[in-house]
């Protein structure tokens, strides 16, 4: 068995890539399984929730976010539904989430506080502050965001952003390697020693994929990828230095050909950064 805890993400209702991360769960290359609770019809949400189950793999749980319709610090921004669905949707998308934990013995949700529009920082804040008044659960964890994406901005983007947002109610952080390095790249700010500000916060996971050199678009690139431009030396001497805090591979490609790859790229480099 490695010396690291390492899983893959897949969607509540991917069944092919839940067959796939089982056999990496069976063959001892992966240790959890992130689940991508996405909002889905009660019976649906049910059938998944089972299959899932059932794998018997140690689990955490993500939370859906804007791209989902789960936007907490601005719920109506980009959105043109009425206020009063968006609202229902978003209460029922919650407790199917904590439903999720619940079912699969998950101690750690991962959750975004969402995507504003220009200008809308403060009041973003508020909204988010009221949303975890609403939803106050020792397993949320709060993930870093970067800095913009496809031109809107988003909320928690360094540890001191997201400890402030967090305030006493959220205690638990997910630290994103790409998301913070498309941080450092937009405001222009040392990657190293914004990593280094994460050493302040109880990190329970940890999110890892790859961006091109000098971007601030998260991709969730392969960690071989020819333009890689996260910096690897930086990401695995912290993941050495924690190596009781998971590490999960998120890929927008969940197939059997990019997991069962990337897994063993990550054994490669984890043993390169101990040599």
């Amino acid at each position: 068995m490695a010396d690291y805890n390492l899983g893959c993400t897949v969607r509540l209702d991917d069944e092919q890539t839940l067959v796939l991360l089982a056999e990496l769960y069976e063959e001892g290359a992966i240790r959890h399984i992130q689940v991508q609770a996405v909002p889905l019809p009660q019976p649906l949400f049910r059938k998944h929730l089972a299959r899932v189950a059932a794998a018997g793999i140690p689990a955490v749980v993500h939370a859906p976010h804007h791209g989902h319709g789960v936007n907490p610090c601005a719920p109506a921004a980009y959105d043109d539904r009425p206020a009063n669905e968006i609202e229902v949707y978003i209460e029922e998308a919650m407790s199917q989430t904590l439903e999720a934990a619940d079912t699969l013995g998950a101690e750690t949700i991962v959750l975004h506080a969402g995507r504003y529009e220009p200008g809308g920082r403060f009041a973003a804040v508020e909204t988010f502050a009221d949303f975890l008044d609403r939803h106050n659960d020792p397993r949320l964890t709060l993930e870093n965001l970067p800095a913009v994406y496809a031109g809107y901005p988003l909320l928690g983007n360094t540890a001191g952003e997201l400890a402030a947002l967090a305030g006493t109610k959220i205690t638990r952080f997910c630290l994103d390697f790409p998301h913070l390095a498309c941080t450092a790249n937009y405001r222009h700010l040392s990657f190293v020693e914004e990593l280094e500000r994460f050493e302040s916060l109880d990190v329970a996971l940890h999110h890892l994929s790859n961006i091109r050199q000098g971007s601030i678009t998260d991709e969730h690139l392969a960690l071989d990828h020819p333009d890689s431009g996260l910096n690897l030396s930086a990401v695995f001497a912290r993941l050495r230095r924690h190596p009781d805090v998971p590490t999960t591979l998120e890929y927008k490609q969940d197939s059997a050909d990019v997991y069962a790859r990337q897994v063993k790229v990550f054994a490669g480099l984890w043993d390169r950064a101990g040599e």
